[in-house]
């Protein structure tokens, strides 16, 4: 790594707070594919990386503040291309806090405070400054944009939102209220979100797991696609589809979207079989690629340690075999891509159980096949290349957002080492990490309280 120039001479915004901090570490990955591990240092002046240094740093002077990392590797900010902030309760497709039970019960007031819950969550538990919410209901999202341009937080990841997913009449994520039949329908239904203040465009392209869709189906044609993408487009503006249904796939590339989410391959007899003309498709049309290879790993993993206490039901066993059949269909279709040459992958969690479990998808993309690089490519650059926000973020360069992520151990030789985050800064400031404990983990149901009951009642009877 070459030095840079003293901070002070480079442009950019500066602050009287913190006015320079010094991030000291052994190891450094850039995000430009640049991995240094003879010591390396981060200078940061208000919101902004003034410089990067290798083993030779200056001295920074007095009043700077140092925070030196004895074993430990600077990363980019990582970045989640797909969560659902509404959601984190615990419970998914099944459990007390199912889709349906938080849907039916909670209020968008209740799952708006939910969303800062599980921002704050995933930026100190798993060192995400940046994310990009795939769909929620109503205005919930339009809304926590709201609150963090009005700056009632400080700290919490970059959003980009497309508020409500468009899906058909009774598809996937109905409840969220953006349904639209037909070509009109959907090219008014963009125009709509933009209104409100979509980043991007999210279309359900095929069922669910929102129990009245079939996922082995795709929802819109070709034509409905068509419009949705080309407005999108036509405002400037990024669209992603979520494919379970391998026919969904192959009309997402015919109209032509820029990030296809889950590619699960799934055929009508519920065989996943990679079709390797459509892989071959995703890779020469340049789309984004959005695994979230590890929904359903923790549902896996549970019914696994269950099986260890005592014998399952035969309910039970049946939903082991739905989750084995998930996960290793997830590892193996990326793993295939990325041997025929695929390379935009993008490391997103989905609408996960607990907000912070972020790590393990990486691992799950290196069981795959995929090198230690090219996985940390998807949660830094890849990313934020597919947002459109590579000029301010996606990887450690001078004049860029100061968004950084510090993990103990070294991420190149064990991929694993990213779930021991060690420090978040976002945008210069770093986040006071012991502030987990402000934000617990739950399911997040309101409690009602009804009128107690009275201590000791009487009868008073008249003689």
């Amino acid at each position: 790594m070459t030095n840079i120039e003293p901070y002070v001479e480079v442009v950019g915004p500066s602050s009287d707070e913190n006015s320079v901090i010094v991030i000291n570490a052994p190891r450094l990955f850039d995000g430009n594919g640049n991995f240094y591990e003879n010591g390396a240092s981060v200078w940061i002046e208000g919101s902004v990386i003034k410089a990067i240094y290798d083993d030779g740093s200056p001295d920074p002077g007095p009043g700077a503040q140092v925070m030196e990392f004895e074993d430990s590797c600077i990363l980019p900010g990582l970045m989640d291309s797909h969560v659902h902030l509404m959601y984190g309760t615990a419970g998914r497709m099944s459990g007390p806090r199912s889709y349906d039970d938080v849907n039916d019960m909670d209020s968008d007031a209740l799952m708006l405070l939910r969303t800062v819950r599980n921002g704050y969550r995933h930026a100190l538990r798993s060192g995400v400054t940046t994310m990009r919410d795939a769909g929620a209901r109503n205005r919930i999202t339009f809304d926590l944009k709201e609150g963090i341009s009005a700056g009632l937080f400080r700290g919490f990841p970059n959003l980009h939102a497309c508020g409500r997913s468009i899906t058909i009449t009774g598809g996937h994520f109905h409840f969220c209220h953006e349904e639209a039949d037909g070509v009109e329908e959907c090219r008014k239904a963009v125009r709509k979100l933009v209104k409100e203040g979509a980043d991007f465009i999210k279309i359900m392209g095929s069922g669910g797991g929102t129990y009245v869709t079939d996922n082995r189906r795709p929802s819109f044609d070709v034509e409905e696609l068509k419009a949705i993408v080309n407005e999108t487009h036509r405002h400037g503006k990024s669209c992603t589809v979520h494919c379970i249904a391998t026919k969904s796939i192959e009309n997402a590339l015919d109209a032509g979207v820029d990030c296809i989410e889950h590619y699960e391959f799934v055929e009508f007899d519920y065989k996943r079989r990679l079709d390797p003309r459509i892989g071959e498709r995703m890779i020469e049309q340049n789309v984004y690629l959005s695994p979230t290879i590890q929904t359903g790993y923790r549902k896996l993993e549970q019914m696994r340690m269950l099986a260890e206490e005592r014998p399952l039901t035969q309910a039970e066993i049946d939903q082991m075999a739905f989750y084995e059949w998930k996960q290793e269909g997830q590892v193996y279709i990326t793993g295939k891509l990325y041997e025929m040459g695929a390379t935009k992958f993008l490391m997103g969690t989905d609408a996960i159980a607990e907000f912070g479990d972020y790590g393990i998808g990486l691992k799950l993309m290196v069981d795959g096949g995929l090198s230690n690089e090219a996985a940390l490519f998807a949660a830094t650059r890849n990313t934020a290349e597919a947002l459109g926000i590579m000029e301010n973020a996606g990887t450690l360069e001078v004049g860029k957002d100061a968004d950084i992520t510090v993990v103990d151990g070294n991420p190149m030789n064990d991929i694993e080492d990213v779930q021991k985050v060690a420090q978040v800064i976002k945008s210069g400031f770093p986040l006071p990490m012991d502030g987990l404990g402000l934000f617990p983990h739950g399911p997040g149901g309101a409690v009602v309280k009804g009128r107690p009951l009275p201590k000791n009642p009487v009868v008073i009877k008249n003689r």
